[in-house]
């Protein structure tokens, strides 16, 4: 989930298209999380996709209401005019968000893509990708565009901070994989106790957002307490608020911008 890029060092990938892939697999992994499993059997997909790990991003194409075919957007140039010159009848939702987890299965790609529900205050889940997510079933047909990956930090000795909401926490996972036991400091905020969850080769300092607070308040104590090596690497996604006082903290300790991976994800709603 990726509302702007902060960032012109982004990874990009080698090839990219629209393919078309298939929901496996529905699992609602806590209040807070439900993980769509989707796979592509085109053996096009299967060549051409290249799982570059840490938080690693895509588009996401669902089907409108009125439509449940994904027209054939292409290839990665030019897409976005051939979408907006689709009928919009016909023109399928976009949404941004991180793959979780990749494997290859039976020759081809199988990816988790972790959605986060937050539910508004009449008890309805917020947002369309979320609200697809929660009735999706297996055999429902999307389309992905692979984006690469905002992380650009290269493996040294250099302490690492990693400092995410909810909605950054899929694409902090892939980064703990990636990572492969490499020390980090990981301060995570959730909105529910459930969706605390164990990280590979990582020991994160946990804050659980109280019901109706700013999202970033139940973390920003931590963030603000914490002391930072100059010669640190910076990870910072999530809200954009709660992520800009994060951004300016390691900032302030003397960390350059250029040490720096951030991103806002998203804004609450207006009331």
């Amino acid at each position: 989930m990726a509302e702007q890029l902060a960032s012109e060092r982004d990874v990009k990938p080698a090839r990219a298209s629209v393919r078309d892939v298939t929901v496996r697999a529905v699992q609602r992994l806590s209040s807070g999380f439900v993980r769509i499993t989707v796979g592509g059997d085109d053996p096009e997909f299967a060549d051409e996709f290249d799982y570059l790990g840490y938080d690693q991003w895509l588009r996401l194409f669902l089907p409108n209401e009125a439509s449940t075919s994904i027209p054939p957007y292409g290839d990665i140039e030019g897409w976005y005019g051939r979408w907006t010159a689709t009928d919009p009848d016909r023109r399928t939702v976009i949404r941004n968000y991180t793959i979780r987890d990749a494997r290859r299965v039976d020759g081809s790609w199988e990816l988790d893509i972790d959605f986060v529900v937050h539910a508004g205050p009449s008890g309805q889940v917020e947002g369309i990708a979320a609200n697809w997510a929660c009735n999706a079933a297996p055999g429902d047909r999307l389309a992905i565009l692979d984006q690469g990956r905002i992380f650009t930090h290269q493996p040294d000795d250099r302490p690492i901070v990693i400092i995410a909401d909810e909605s950054g926490l899929p694409g902090v996972e892939g980064i703990a994989r990636s990572l492969d036991g490499r020390p980090a400091q990981y301060l995570l905020e959730v909105p529910h106790a459930d969706d605390v969850r164990d990280l590979v080769g990582a020991d994160p300092v946990w804050a659980v957002r109280q019901p109706g607070t700013m999202p970033g308040s139940a973390l920003l104590f931590h963030v603000l307490e914490l002391q930072v090596d100059p010669e640190s690497l910076g990870y910072v996604v999530g809200e954009a608020s709660f992520m800009v006082a994060a951004r300016n903290h390691l900032r302030s300790a003397g960390v350059p911008k250029s040490r720096l991976d951030f991103c806002a994800y998203w804004r609450p709603l207006d009331d």
